[in-house]
């Protein structure tokens, strides 16, 4: 089988690796937070928290900005503005530290790059490379972006020891990236315009076809039935006996690693499964959700976990590249955004939707039953992948040069 990688441009590739790793950089401030609180004890600890899920918050508009941008501005200049708004934002800290709602201040800006980059990132891949190298390229930015979030981790928590706001100096990485992206990444072309004055319906049909239509409301139970595993895995060890925190962290903690190896693989994985790539994501879930529903003791918990890994690493790769296939290249940046849009709402209410449907069946939450209700979307999932694929998505050209 030939390499996929020996079609990427690694001159587009490595900027790319390199800035998409401040695309959710902010979630490895997590181990600032109690320090964050001791500073400011008269703050809840819901107001802490919201210092580093601010960014996310603002992220999910911000994307669909930059996608309605990206008609206007080359994503070159996008990813600029980004680094640019990240280093403000990680400066702002360090000047003045004396108040908590400057971090909110600095998690404000912080979140406004993070959300060009949502979209920039993968719609410039989507720009620069086709067939399996784009798929390559996919799990490429998966990998650096995990690989950066450990990396900045460690980093965050050693500048932290010195004194809590000097994590903050990680954002000076930012000003090398936006010299390396002034040097390397090409200027590209802009979108077409596909909302506003003069455009009509046209620019609404070329983004909501049967395709991506499907693939919208796909990706918001994806992105619930996936952070289900977050939600309910604790609760479900705990109610069962299994064992305390430490046990939690060892069936999440091969999560990275399993997300980081189907990254390298990637490319490989969609040349041999091609369409029904995202089926076998779905079948490799459920079967993670069900190992984890009926585990019976620790060593079971783990390897649900890894085969959990595997298949969120599938999942998360194979999602983006099939938006980017569904549309024109020129329409890819809001299409992304709508996507991701989706999929953190999936997330934000992924408890809604899971304990909704939990005592809808007249059963209790109690996590084990969330994991239950996870396994059995999947496995629905994969049923409607696989008639999708097999009978109305024949024209496929997924996975295909």
């Amino acid at each position: 089988m030939a390499s996929p990688f020996r079609e990427i441009n690694w001159k587009i590739m490595i900027p790319v690796m390199l800035f998409v790793v401040f695309q959710s950089a902010f979630n490895s401030f997590s181990s600032v937070l109690s320090d964050i609180q001791a500073r400011f004890p008269e703050a809840s600890a819901t107001t802490v928290q919201m210092v580093l899920t601010f960014p996310s918050i603002m992220s999910i508009p911000i994307s669909l900005l930059a996608g309605i941008l990206a008609s206007y501005i080359t994503k070159k200049r996008l990813v600029l503005f980004a680094l640019g708004a990240e280093f403000i934002g990680g400066m702002l800290p360090l000047f003045y530290h004396e108040s908590i709602y400057t971090l909110f201040i600095s998690s404000g800006f912080i979140g406004i790059g993070q959300g060009f980059m949502i979209s920039c990132s993968t719609a410039i891949l989507a720009e620069n490379f086709e067939g399996t190298a784009r798929g390559a390229a996919m799990g490429l930015k998966q990998v650096a972006s995990s690989l950066g979030i450990m990396g900045l981790t460690i980093l965050t928590g050693r500048l932290s020891t010195i004194a809590w706001y000097k994590a903050y100096y990680v954002y000076l990485i930012t000003l090398l990236l936006i010299v390396l992206v002034v040097i390397f990444l090409p200027k590209g072309k802009t979108d077409d315009r596909l909302l506003g004055k003069g455009v009509g319906l046209s620019g609404l049909k070329t983004i909501f076809n049967p395709s991506t239509v499907y693939l919208f409301i796909l990706f918001f139970f994806l992105g619930a039935c996936n952070f289900a595993f977050y939600t309910n895995i604790g609760m479900s060890v705990t109610t069962k006996g299994l064992g305390n925190a430490s046990v939690i962290g060892m069936a999440t903690a091969w999560n990275p690693v399993s997300t980081v190896a189907i990254g390298f693989l990637y490319g490989y994985i969609l040349k041999l499964f091609k369409k029904y790539t995202l089926m076998v994501a779905t079948i490799v879930l459920s079967t993670a959700f069900t190992v984890l529903t009926f585990a019976p003791s620790i060593s079971i918990i783990v390897l649900g976990g890894i085969i959990y890994g595997v298949g969120a690493g599938l999942q998360q790769a194979s999602a983006l590249y099939y938006v980017t296939e569904a549309v024109p290249k020129t329409a890819t940046a809001l299409t992304i955004s709508i996507a991701m849009m989706m999929t953190s709402l999936g997330i934000t209410f992924s408890p809604v939707v899971i304990n909704g449907i939990t005592r809808g069946l007249g059963n209790t939450v109690n996590g084990t039953s969330g994991l239950t209700i996870a396994a059995i979307a999947y496995g629905i999932f994969f049923i409607l992948e696989l008639v999708r694929e097999g009978l109305f998505n024949k024209e496929s050209r997924i996975g295909m040069n």
